[in-house]
């Protein structure tokens, strides 16, 4: 029997059932989670708006914590450079201003007297005779240009001859007046000294017949022999001689050498290196004096050779300098003989160091050989400073130099070049040279490659922190993530100022050295 159903029935049940409706504090509670959330982001979003606020977060998950640090930022630009030794003119042995003194005829004729070799000729001794004629000696700087008698011109020459006199006790009365007038007094006292001489006694003075020395004049050689023809300007006597021959030893290249210290040996007889300022241009001997024989003389104290306390140093060469002078001979393996010749000290304003060496052992060597091209002592790095860069490097500027073994070394700005250099290599630079502050950094480094670290820029005793510790605000400025303790992170704001090598320096009441920031 089939049973039709009217449409408008009520249907069967449906397999999916109706979920039951929530209790309604269940509901509450949802409602009260969503609006905690969007009142704490709204929190978290006003916070962040304001660099000088903090805020506090869960860190969960680990972090990377760096210190901030107090200490100086410099903004340095890094130059190539060369650590070496600047090199000097080459030294050339014996070589002087005055080179070798001699003493000159001053008239023509024949050489019918000369002095013994070795020995000292003082003032109101004869020289060398010429045609039987005496040449006398007198101390003065001016030469003896012209004859001297009662028809001459005022002059300092004329006044150096009476000072000369009465040095030499013919103004005993003192009649003669030191007013650089030739008198009858003076020809008087002319006359004397020609009477002990056993010589004529005109009371004058012919030109050649005299000369005027700087001081006692050792008689280191003679430049001619008796019976030689001789004219004005012909070299008679020579004051000073230069040792020469083989070399028998020499200090090496890279040596450094001192107020002292031995040079090369002639054939065993050394060469010793003397720093100052005053050249050693003649032969030193028992009378001689001036400024080289006090420096002499202080050499000698310095090096502890004082005579048993005997030795003065006041520039004159006396017996207790010689006894001093031999004993510092003896101990060095120079010939002892108390006389200092030109050649046996060699001078320099300051310490070598030897560059190079130009004479080797068996070489020979003689009166303007040149013997080493030295350069100072003092370590410095040589910079090609580009043009472009000329302003980088002022003189006296403070710079760092990172060594070979990456050591940094402070260093000064010690010359700048003015001219610039163009070249196809380097292109157009100016020379700079830097000077180590500690010089026994560079000990054993001779043309060695460093890094100079120019400073642009520098802030000292801030704070500072890794520049990727900074966290843009949106609303602008800067804020750091510190470490505030029981696994929580705070904002804190900060201003910024310099930038240096992957830091920056930054400021805020909030923060010291020691406090942990976030960094990636």
């Amino acid at each position: 029997m089939t049973i039709e159903t009217d449409s408008t029935s009520t249907s069967a049940p449906s397999d999916r059932a109706t979920p039951p409706t929530k209790p309604w504090w269940r509901r509450l509670t949802t409602w009260a989670i969503v609006l905690a959330i969007v009142v704490s982001g709204g929190i978290a979003i006003w916070l962040l708006s304001d660099s000088d606020a903090s805020t506090t977060t869960d860190t969960a998950t680990a972090l990377n914590f760096v210190e901030v640090e107090r200490t100086t930022l410099e903004d340095v630009t890094t130059l190539d450079g060369t650590l070496g030794f600047v090199a000097g003119e080459p030294l050339i042995y014996a070589g002087s201003p005055d080179g070798i003194v001699t003493i000159d005829a001053g008239g023509s004729g024949t050489i019918t007297w000369l002095p013994e070799v070795g020995t000292t000729i003082e003032e109101g001794d004869v020289l060398f005779t010429i045609n039987e004629e005496p040449v006398i000696a007198f101390y003065g700087e001016i030469p003896a240009y012209r004859s001297l008698n009662t028809r001459s011109a005022d002059g300092e020459d004329v006044l150096q001859l009476e000072e000369a006199l009465t040095r030499l006790g013919y103004n005993e009365d003192e009649d003669l007046s030191l007013d650089g007038d030739f008198t009858y007094d003076t020809k008087a006292a002319i006359q004397a000294l020609q009477e002990d001489l056993g010589i004529d006694d005109t009371g004058a003075l012919q030109q050649g017949s005299y000369a005027f020395v700087t001081g006692p004049v050792f008689v280191a050689e003679t430049a001619v022999d008796v019976g030689s023809t001789v004219n004005p300007g012909v070299p008679v006597i020579a004051t000073s001689t230069t040792p020469s021959g083989t070399v028998t030893s020499v200090a090496n290249e890279g040596d450094v050498l001192d107020h002292g210290d031995t040079m090369f040996a002639l054939e065993g007889d050394p060469v010793t290196l003397f720093v100052g300022d005053v050249p050693f241009y003649r032969t030193l001997t028992v009378g001689s004096t001036g400024d080289d024989v006090r420096v002499l003389e202080e050499t000698l104290s310095e090096f502890g050779f004082d005579a048993g306390g005997d030795l003065t140093v006041d520039g004159t060469f006396d017996d207790a300098t010689r006894d001093a002078l031999m004993a510092w001979q003896r101990s060095i393996g120079a010939p002892v003989d108390g006389v200092l010749n030109i050649g046996e000290v060699m001078v320099t304003d300051d310490p070598i160091r030897v560059a190079e060496t130009h004479i080797s052992i068996g070489s020979t060597v003689q009166r303007g050989t040149p013997i080493f091209t030295p350069s100072t002592s003092t370590s410095v790095v040589s910079v090609r400073l580009p043009a472009e860069d000329q302003d980088l490097l002022v003189l006296g500027d403070p710079v760092n130099v990172v060594m070979p073994n990456s050591d940094v070394e402070p260093a000064t700005v010690t010359s700048v070049g003015t001219v610039a250099i163009r070249s196809q290599e380097f292109g157009t630079y100016f020379e700079v040279e830097i000077t180590l502050e500690r010089q026994g950094a560079a000990t054993g480094l001779d043309e060695a490659p460093v890094d100079v670290e120019a400073i642009n820029d520098r802030a000292e005793n801030v704070l500072a922190v890794p520049v990727t510790a900074l966290l843009a605000l949106a609303e602008g400025g800067y804020a750091v993530e510190v470490d505030a303790g029981n696994g929580q992170t705070a904002l804190v704001g900060v201003e910024v100022g310099m930038y240096a090598d992957g830091s920056v320096e930054i400021t805020s009441e909030n923060l010291e050295p020691g406090t942990r920031v976030v960094v990636p």
